[in-house]
């Protein structure tokens, strides 16, 4: 009886330091926290502009109709974001008026072992100086689990996860990209992660035999549900973030489509999207200090269907915890039927145009909320045609035509030619025939001769 009354004690001593604790820093917020009224505008058209986020690492508020918003902070800098835009930090002392740069991310692909090549750096590099590219998306974690350079996330360098890294100075890496006017982001695979179910066989998706259940690939996951993993991956999150890069984008944020699994949770529609929820407010969390903006990659049929696609994926389920989707909008991986298209490689640009348009019903946001991947490879479903200029092309303008923010080409191998890309040292071509625009068989868009 003595030993209980004396942890209650000790218990209630605890409880009356952290309430002290959270009333000293409340009363210091209070005291040095200053509130500032924002104006924020469109560097170009100098319009106001509604729904523009301003956040420091406590708080978050959205700029009204008018441009206008009001924060109390005691941050030193304040992060300015808003769809379709470039972010923006300026010091709390800063002027009051704030001009954000319209930008519209056209993004390549860069494989986590084309980051370590100069051959195919430099022919990246080249096709950004040349062509309308603006945008590079950077393998940080891959599907086996590695990471391209040597993180300072202690659990990741005890699994060794950098020990196959191709970046061996991330921060002069990155710079580089920035400097030659590059918009730079991180791709992190989430829960397709060989290496930690490899290393830590507790946090590895299993089957009915308890045996650790390997994919088509042998590559293992872990399990979605786990909170550990969480932590882990939203930790490397925030150290690619404390790098440099402008955007965090995460892959395989998703549940594998693979039936008789043992998961931690029961394992129906309400907790998957539950758990994919979590990780992403975790992610947010961790990034908090930082002026990034978030991604999250998905399946193209996620834009059609009402469910879950029984991966933990609603279009307005992620909509309330990234900044941008990137469905995944490549022609092949489509099936025949979608749109009445018995080939929806012959349809390229009704396939990404109309997929938005899906999406948006599903979902109550902007399109300037859509950033979607666009296939750059050899048709693998369908005709096996290669995808050059008209079929890059098409894809581009049917995510231009819905208002996306961008586009990202996806070549899983980094090979990437100038085909279907406007070159920026040509000018625009003689508009052609109506009957040529009607039928899409032009896309209006300057190109290389490659």
């Amino acid at each position: 009886m003595l030993i209980a009354n004396y942890k209650l004690h000790i218990l209630i001593k605890k409880n009356e330091i952290i309430m002290k604790l959270l009333l000293f820093l409340f009363i210091t917020f209070k005291l040095f926290a200053t509130t500032q009224n924002l104006y924020i505008l469109d560097a170009k058209s100098l319009t106001p502009l509604s729904g523009a986020i301003i956040s420091d690492q406590n708080c978050r508020v959205k700029s009204d109709k008018n441009g206008m918003a009001k924060i109390s902070t005691s941050s030193k800098n304040l992060f300015i974001k808003a769809y379709g835009y470039k972010q923006k930090t300026i010091s709390s002392t800063d002027s009051k008026t704030v001009f954000l740069e319209p930008f519209t991310s056209k993004a390549l692909y860069v494989s986590f072992w084309a980051a370590g090549s100069s051959k195919y750096m430099n022919r990246i590099l080249k096709l950004a100086r040349d062509t309308e590219i603006n945008t590079v998306i950077v393998d940080v974690k891959n599907e086996f689990g590695n990471l391209s350079y040597k993180s300072k996330v202690r659990l990741a360098q005890k699994i060794g996860a950098h020990k196959q890294r191709t970046i061996f100075n991330i921060d002069k890496f990155v710079k580089n990209l920035k400097d030659q006017g590059l918009y730079v982001v991180a791709r992190i695979v989430v829960f397709k992660d060989d290496r930690l179910a490899r290393t830590h066989d507790q946090y590895a998706l299993k089957d009915a035999n308890a045996t650790v259940w390997r994919n088509r690939e042998k590559l293992a996951w872990v399990d979605p549900y786990d909170s550990r993993v969480h932590d882990y991956v939203a930790d490397i999150a925030a150290d690619a973030a404390s790098r440099g890069f402008d955007e965090i984008n995460f892959d395989y944020v998703r549940f594998p489509l693979k039936k008789g699994l043992v998961y931690l949770k029961p394992h129906n529609k309400r907790n998957r999207v539950a758990a994919i929820s979590k990780f992403l407010q975790t992610a947010n969390k961790k990034l908090r200090p930082y002026n990034v903006y978030t991604s999250v990659d998905t399946y193209g049929y996620v834009c059609w269907n009402k469910g879950d696609t029984n991966i933990g994926h609603t279009i307005k389920s992620l909509a309330k915890h990234t900044d941008y989707i990137s469905p995944m909008l490549y022609p092949s991986g489509f099936g025949v039927g979608i749109l009445g298209f018995r080939n929806p490689t012959d349809h390229n640009y009704e396939i990404i145009n109309e997929s938005i348009k899906a999406g948006l019903k599903r979902a109550d946001i902007e399109p300037s909320r859509f950033k979607p991947w666009l296939q750059s490879f050899k048709d693998y479903g369908f005709d096996r045609k290669f995808f050059r200029s008209k079929e890059v092309s098409q894809q581009i303008k049917g995510a231009e035509h819905a208002s996306c923010s961008g586009w990202l080409l996806w070549n899983p191998s980094s090979r990437f030619s100038s085909k279907g890309l406007q070159d920026v040292r040509l000018p625009y071509p003689i508009l052609p025939a109506y009957k040529e625009v009607k039928n899409l068989s032009y896309c209006f868009r300057k190109e290389t001769k490659d």
